[in-house]
């Protein structure tokens, strides 16, 4: 029996270009606050959808906002039973909170147990993010993965973190318990999380709600042990790789932790594991950043050219 699908509205009618307009939509109040007011699409043709509210406080747009838009619009186009296990993606192009996104799928393939989709994001008529994922029909065999950390969200730490989550963060209650490195770095990771209110039993908007968790702080606690760069250093995605390995719900505690596994070439890589408190291991993911002095970044100010790499 197909999973109910939430959080989607049919427009009647073709495929809607993308906006052009130069008018700013008013902010709405409290869509930061609640992540089942952001993770909502309007279907604007068979395997097109419209992402109609990403406001934020600052301008720019999360990836991991746009990564879970991506996963709610590819699941939508799945078979009977069939939920993304893995996505790669690539963040290609700095988003602003307006214009609107715009999000084609395409189908790969279609099987039985399997469907693989790629997925194109676009504002303004300019691609600003890519990627394929596979959908699979749950089949019964080994349930096994290797031990994670096991702690309490009771067990926190007041050290501040040296990076902030800024408003991604205002719709969970977040507990850190991470501890000063050497060098006085303070990472993000680890710490609990939870969603503040009841989230939607769809499995797959919950698979959404985990993809716009795994980008929370990732690409700035990939920094490496001893790292040269200054504590303030900007870290910009560039790919993520995301597996889901079993259901779990954004309203109860997960818990995230990252771990530096390469730096070169300006780029840092991190891996993430996200498990609940239970002990079990829901997702893995990999992220790949630029790390970089603040005055080699692009102005947010021309956000369609994304980072400065030359």
């Amino acid at each position: 029996m197909n999973a109910q699908r939430t959080n989607v509205t049919t427009v009647n009618g073709p495929s809607v270009s993308p906006v052009s307009t130069d008018k700013r939509p008013e902010r709405e109040d409290g869509v930061w606050q609640d992540l089942r007011a952001l993770l909502t699409l309007e279907r604007t043709g068979p395997d097109t959808f419209r992402a109609p509210k990403t406001l934020t406080t600052h301008g720019t747009l999360y990836g991991g906002l746009v990564a879970a838009l991506a996963v709610l619009a590819a699941g939508q186009t799945g078979g009977p039973g069939q939920l993304p296990h893995s996505l790669h993606a690539y963040f290609l192009r700095t988003a602003t909170d307006h214009p609107f996104l715009d999000i084609d799928v395409r189908r790969v393939r279609d099987g039985r147990s399997f469907a693989v989709r790629e997925v194109d994001v676009h504002q303004g008529g300019r691609t600003i993010f890519s990627m394929t994922t596979s959908l699979h029909s749950s089949e019964a065999g080994d349930d096994w993965h290797a031990e994670v950390r096991r702690s309490e969200p009771g067990t926190v730490v007041r050290t501040r973190p040296t990076q902030q989550l800024m408003d991604v963060g205002w719709p969970f209650e977040v507990r850190h318990f991470a501890t000063p490195r050497s060098d006085g770095f303070v990472p993000l990771h680890p710490f609990w999380l939870r969603h503040r209110r009841a989230t939607p039993d769809d499995p797959l908007w919950q698979i959404a709600a985990l993809t716009f968790i795994s980008d929370l702080g990732v690409v700035m606690d990939a920094r490496p042990p001893g790292s040269a760069l200054p504590h303030d250093v900007h870290g910009v995605s560039l790919d993520h790789t995301v597996w889901f390995h079993r259901p779990a719900r954004v309203d109860e505690w997960l818990l995230m932790e990252t771990d530096p596994l390469n730096s070169g070439g300006g780029r840092a890589l991190g891996h993430t594991r996200i498990s609940d408190r239970s002990g079990r291991l829901v997702a893995t993911v990999v992220q790949e950043g630029l790390h970089r002095s603040s005055h080699r970044l692009a102005p947010a100010s021309v956000p369609e050219e994304g980072v400065d790499r030359s």
